[in-house]
């Protein structure tokens, strides 16, 4: 054991637990990492995602439970390099999401604004529009559409909803609008259909050739124009039709009546001479006209025909022979309705024509049907 001799000292260390003191430390930083952005990452990435993140975490708390600072140090850089590729990823996956969503909005602000577009050019609101709508109101309408895609999406998105509260308005209006018309057109049917059939009624046969056709012409527009306004609901339109009709009542019926006073006066005058009768005519101031016929020896017919009336008197062989004058009128009844006109007898004085006159008709009817 004697001789020279030679070794080395040093101070015994174990830094072990500072080491771990120190990755306790920097454990708390992940914990506080994961506070701050874990939910960033499930929103992002999902539940699995974050599920990674935490278990690379819980790795680390267990190399600190075992005191094992080398393996924790170890997991602690692997936990890192997780965390910051899952951060990005979250972020990449954050950036789609808004750019889609951002697409998203502005297709959906696009879809309204043609939306709007397309509800304004609906045919049913047009004529809803264009007929019930103030001019200003549709001007100011239609103004705004045109300009209602410009700006951001939420700019559209409020432009559109405020078009379509407006629009929705004028509609409302509209419909009120049309409503009111529908019933004054209603009210105002009686007195067309009145008119018309007044109108169809007027025997306009009788007229002269040209002024037929005028006549004609009149009704048939008048009657088109009539169905075009009730089509319509058109009540302005309604109301001329009426009063046309009513015009050209006021026009034709005297032209009418004239005309067929002068083909009954003629018809009569044709009547009494295939009866055999010489036949006189003669206008009274009031426009009567007198038929004044006789025959040999001593039988004779007077008729008086008013402008204004279907009345007719007829004085046959005065009083003297109540039995043949029945006779008489019979043979002129039958001899009028060849030529278009039915006589019915409402008195016939003393004279007794039995039943042979029960079904006659009840008017005089000229020139065709009334």
């Amino acid at each position: 054991m004697s001789g020279p001799k030679r070794g080395t000292w040093h101070i015994v260390y174990d830094p072990t637990p500072t080491r771990l003191a120190d990755l306790g430390q920097f454990a708390a930083r992940q914990d506080a990492w994961l506070e701050r952005h874990g939910s960033f990452i499930g929103r992002y990435l999902g539940n699995e995602a974050l599920a990674r993140a935490r278990a690379a975490r819980d790795r680390v708390r267990e190399c600190l439970a075992a005191g094992d600072p080398d393996s924790g140090f170890d997991a602690y850089g692997e936990a890192w390099g997780l965390f910051n590729q899952l951060h990005r990823e979250a972020t990449e996956a954050q950036r789609r999401r808004r750019l889609e969503e951002h697409a998203r909005v502005q297709r959906a602000a696009a879809a309204l604004a043609d939306q709007c577009r397309e509800t304004w050019e609906s045919s049913e609101n047009q004529v809803l529009v264009q007929r019930w709508v103030d001019v200003p109101e549709r001007y100011r309408l239609a103004e705004t559409l045109t300009s209602i895609g410009a700006g951001t999406a939420r700019d559209v998105q409020e432009k559109a909803r405020a078009w379509q509260n407006r629009f929705a308005q004028a509609l409302r209006l509209a419909g009120r609008r049309a409503a009111e018309n529908a019933r004054a057109v209603k009210a105002c049917v009686p007195a067309l259909r009145s008119a018309t059939r007044t109108v169809e009624g007027m025997n306009a046969d009788v007229l002269p050739r040209a002024e037929h056709r005028r006549f004609e012409d009149a009704r048939a527009r008048l009657h088109q124009e009539a169905d075009d306004a009730l089509t319509r609901e058109d009540l302005q339109v309604l109301q001329n039709v009426t009063a046309g009709m009513k015009a050209l009542v006021a026009e034709y019926e005297p032209k009418i009546r004239a005309a067929q006073l002068e083909k009954a006066t003629e018809v009569w005058r044709t009547a009494l001479v295939n009866c055999g009768y010489g036949v006189a005519l003669r206008t009274e101031p009031d426009g009567t006209m007198v038929i004044e016929a006789s025959s040999f020896p001593m039988k004779a017919v007077n008729v008086r025909v008013r402008p204004d009336s279907e009345d007719v008197n007829l004085e046959v062989n005065g009083a003297r022979d109540h039995t043949t004058c029945v006779r008489d009128v019979q043979s002129l009844q039958a001899e009028l309705a060849r030529h278009g006109v039915a006589l019915k007898m409402t008195d016939w004085g003393s004279g007794n024509p039995g039943s042979v006159m029960r079904h006659q008709d009840a008017r005089i009817s000229v020139g065709g049907a009334k």
